[in-house]
């Protein structure tokens, strides 16, 4: 096990980054394209102005992915993924600040996460960060979280 101390930086997603961060998405329960597909997603990822997406880094190593995917009624669906061999260490926790923060620097009111029913240790992960159950999308459990303005503050309004 590898071990990195110190403090998670985000950086903006590059397409140098795609051949780390794929077989980190190719795990159980996550998904990159097959085929012609698995080719064009990072370019497709950096080409959508909506998405923002990070990469996580301790000591200038990278240790994880954060995407935002930012919609018109101002919810973002977030995908977080650390590598195998950094987990379980609080990485996960400053990545999820870090999109926090940009979440709410982007106007965000709500968090959505996507997570197959069987991945016991994100769905511990998501509700202790906050979010909460919000129905099925077949074998996966949608969980919302609110975005609020800072600490301690009411929600974000966001008119229609």
């Amino acid at each position: 096990m590898l071990d990195l101390v110190g403090p998670v930086t985000l950086r903006p997603f590059v397409l140098t980054d795609a051949r780390v961060v794929e077989p980190w998405l190719r795990a159980p329960g996550l998904s990159v394209p097959a085929g012609r597909a698995s080719r064009e997603w990072p370019q497709r990822l950096l080409a959508d102005a909506r998405i923002v997406a990070g990469i996580a880094e301790v000591a200038g190593r990278r240790v994880g992915f954060v995407r935002l995917d930012v919609g018109p009624d101002h919810i973002a669906e977030i995908t977080m993924v650390v590598a195998p061999e950094c987990r379980r260490r609080g990485h996960g926790r400053q990545m999820f600040a870090a999109a926090l923060r940009e979440a709410r620097r982007r106007g965000v009111r709500q968090l959505v996460a996507v997570v197959d029913l069987g991945n016991e240790p994100a769905l511990e992960f998501f509700a202790e960060v906050g979010f909460e159950a919000d129905g099925r999308v077949g074998d996966r459990l949608r969980l919302c979280r609110v975005v609020h303005a800072g600490d301690h503050q009411p929600p974000l309004d966001v008119e229609a």
